[in-house]
């Protein structure tokens, strides 16, 4: 049975988008969050934890992301 795949999304008072990718090894979490990030905007950063660079343990990788105007 494969790992399950969390992602925790805070939507800020700004209107910037927090997202936090949980129980995915190493730089996978990346493409975990890619079709979220490109659907919601531009993204602003992206910091990689310890977690990341860790094979076999939680990975957190925060991103900020802009929201799309509609103008």
């Amino acid at each position: 049975m494969a790992d399950k795949q969390k992602m925790e999304i805070t939507i800020l008072p700004n209107g910037e988008v927090s997202i936090k990718v949980l129980c995915v090894p190493g730089p996978s979490c990346e493409s975990v969050s890619a079709a979220l990030e490109q659907s919601l905007g531009k993204v602003k950063s992206k910091e990689k934890t310890a977690e990341y660079y860790q094979e076999n343990l939680e990975t957190t990788e925060v991103s900020e992301i802009t929201q799309k105007s509609g103008s």
